[in-house]
């Protein structure tokens, strides 16, 4: 059967303008015709070139496949606009329709995947609109853009006519999802492949050209000369004999020994050859430009740098999807909502700020800003790090110290709660009244809750890591065989997946515990952490998660030698570990592990900016009775405040505090929240 779409392709190649003609059985189809029919218009090459085949090309292949993924990977939300913003509408009919499942044989992401691929070859997207007895949007089924055709019926109204092998169907426009690319005449859009026919027939033409050189080709890789004239059994001996001494992998590289004044000469690359190789380079960069997409995405690392790779992917965001999200958004806008419901503020929208994230730290850079000038509250910032609301966590901050332009020069107002005469409260009135460190006090604090959604997750994953393994070994009564998985387990695995999970917060932490550090002792103008503080801190989360994983294994083997020694089952005493682990583990550590991190990074902001010594402060007068004598101590910077092996008496405490390692900074132990502080 003869498709529409076939038959605009034939017109172009037969230069035909009206379409009747070719469906009039009394003007045969010439052989030309019917080529085209079966094959699609041929390029200047020779070669066909439709849809299918230019799939053919690894360059298409992988640019119809960047566009096509990347569209459907995005969230697609529907929202209701409000007098300010906008709020998700998860409750409308048309939101699981569109983010999980638009029809019961297709989830979302296949079904866009499907159209977006069908946009980037035909240039049209069609899907079908199907409505429940309510007359509401029930099911979306995409149809084939060859099959369809899209024109005015006799009275000028929009027709969409779908040619099946079973049969023709017209379907209303309100039937037909219709998502063009760009159009000419704005019923359809244009095929990409109409004007680009030429540049992916070359990429053909030189993809069989290669494939045909490599099978064909009779063009030896050395020649071996003999100055006088050989037999032809004699000829025959010598190949035979070189080939069983160099020939395959075996013989490469071994020494020839020549004999009769013969000579050796290898054969390289012709120029017309090399020319060809050129040629097929060009050809990726050229389809990489019809489909706009960045030479990187399409595996074409002749130009990346190191530099120029994350622009050229937000400028791919930037110039090439929101283009194509545009028009899904205004189609499926303008047909899959009534007009009360558009009316209303009913809209979709994708959710595109997930591939324009930056690295860690220029995101929690962001971040900062946009929290510290109000604009961002903790709550928004997690959303956007995927991470769950916290309690408290939509309160926004407002610079106190910040005041309209206008107010300049003007009386201070009486601020809230102030005396007749004060003067006003501000940030730096505020800070002054605050405790030394005070800031750095705070930052920490509230890094602790992002710290115990890591550990929660470190936790989760390890327990259930380690139960697989109980049942793979330990059912089977293997406990050696447990013991080394283990050993692999800690030492590698899980020691790699604590340092990926910490290396973010810990940046982020550190950041801004960097600047208050030199903020309390007035330096002015650094631009965030020194290369070497930098360098720093991968360390210290590297050899935090060596640490970190070494005690977890001392724990499960301590269980099992428990077991051993009680002749219990070793699978209860490891899964009591796991239980405490659950329930206690993350709240410590996350508490713990800020303390550390920020008085050892405040140590070290410090250490490069000429302070010698350090004094130890308690945060509160409920401080124990360990930092309460350890209170006001002053120590050369490079020394301990409690050496490696001694203990700590205090008077009245029975028990003193020991300590194995040097303790240059706090916590001195569990549930310390003592800071340091620069003795200047």
């Amino acid at each position: 059967m003869i498709t529409t779409s076939l038959l605009d392709s034939l017109r172009a190649v037969l230069g035909i303008g009206d379409r009747r003609s070719l469906e009039n059985p009394q003007e045969p189809i010439t052989p030309q015709a019917l080529a085209v029919l079966v094959e699609g218009a041929r390029s200047s090459s020779g070669l066909a070139v439709n849809e299918e085949s230019a799939l053919r090309v690894a360059a298409v292949y992988s640019a119809v496949r960047v566009l096509a993924e990347t569209l459907a990977m995005l969230p697609l939300h529907v929202y209701r606009r409000l007098a300010r913003g906008k709020d998700r509408a998860s409750e409308h009919p048309l939101y699981p329709l569109l983010h999980d499942q638009p029809n019961p044989e297709m989830t979302s992401f296949v079904f866009r995947e499907t159209l977006m691929g069908h946009l980037a070859l035909w240039g049209n997207a069609y899907a079908q609109i199907v409505y429940d007895g309510a007359g509401r949007v029930a099911e979306l089924w995409p149809l084939r853009p060859d099959w369809m055709d899209v024109d005015r019926d006799a009275s000028g109204r929009l027709r969409y006519v779908y040619r099946t092998p079973a049969g023709a169907r017209t379907f209303a426009p309100s039937e037909v999802l219709h998502i063009p690319a760009l159009s000419f005449d704005g019923l359809k859009g244009k095929p990409p492949l109409a004007v680009a026919r030429e540049a992916i027939g070359l990429a053909l033409a030189t993809q069989e050209y290669g494939a045909r050189f490599f099978a064909n080709d009779a063009r030896p890789g050395i020649v071996l000369k003999h100055p006088g004239t050989l037999s032809d059994k004699a000829r025959a001996n010598l190949l035979e004999s070189w080939n069983r001494m160099h020939q395959g992998l075996r013989g490469a590289h071994r020494a020839a020994v020549l004999e009769e004044g013969m000579d050796i000469a290898t054969v390289g690359i012709p120029p017309e050859d090399a020319q060809f190789l050129e040629s097929r380079r060009f050809q990726v960069t050229e389809i990489a430009r019809i489909f706009r997409v960045p030479p990187h995405l399409i595996g074409d690392l002749d130009r990346a740098t190191y530099s120029n790779i994350e622009q050229q992917s937000l400028e791919f965001v930037q110039y090439t999807m929101l283009p194509w999200l545009r028009r899904w958004e205004q189609a499926i806008n303008a047909k899959l909502f009534t007009e009360q419901e558009r009316r209303d503020g009913y809209f979709v929208e994708f959710q595109v700020e997930g591939l324009l994230r930056g690295d860690t730290k220029s995101r929690y850079e962001a971040y900062a800003v946009g929290r510290q000038n109000g604009w961002l509250s903790a709550n928004d910032i997690r959303e956007l790090e995927n991470l769950n609301p916290i309690e408290g966590g939509d309160v926004y901050l407002v610079p106190l110290n910040m005041v309209p332009a206008s107010a300049v020069g003007s009386e201070p107002s009486q601020p809230q709660g102030g005396k007749p005469g004060a003067p006003p409260t501000t940030a730096r009135a505020l800070e002054t009244r605050d405790k030394p460190g005070a800031k750095r006090r705070r930052d920490t604090e509230a890094f602790q809750r992002l710290y115990q959604d890591v550990e929660e997750r470190v936790v989760r994953r390890e327990s259930h890591k380690i139960r697989e393994a109980m049942d793979r070994y330990l059912g089977r009564r293997d406990a050696q065989g447990f013991r080394q998985w283990l050993d692999g387990f800690y030492d590698r695995e899980h020691r790699a997946y604590i340092e990926q999970a910490y290396r973010a917060p810990n940046a982020a932490l550190a950041a801004a515990i960097y600047a208050d550090a030199l903020d309390e002792i007035h330096v002015v103008g650094a631009e965030g952490m020194t290369p070497d503080a930098e360098r720093w801190l991968a360390d210290y989360t590297a050899s935090h998660a060596q640490m970190r994983s070494g005690w977890a294994k001392a724990q499960i083997v301590r269980a099992i030698d428990r077991a051993q020694q009680a002749a219990t089952d070793p699978a209860e005493e490891i899964q009591a570990v796991l239980d405490r682990w659950q329930e206690s583990r993350p709240s410590l550590v996350a508490q713990r592990e800020t303390v550390q991190l920020a008085n050892a990074v405040a140590m070290v902001a410090w250490a490069a900016h000429g302070i010698t010594k350090l004094r130890w402060s308690t945060t509160d007068a409920e401080s124990c009775p360990y930092c309460t004598h350890l209170d006001g101590r002053v120590v050369g910077i490079e020394q301990p405040f409690i050496g490696a092996g001694q203990e700590l008496q205090v008077e009245g405490i029975s028990e003193p505090l020991k300590v194995d390692v040097n303790v240059h900074h706090p916590p001195a132990h569990d549930g310390c929240k003592c800071i340091i502080l620069p003795e200047v």
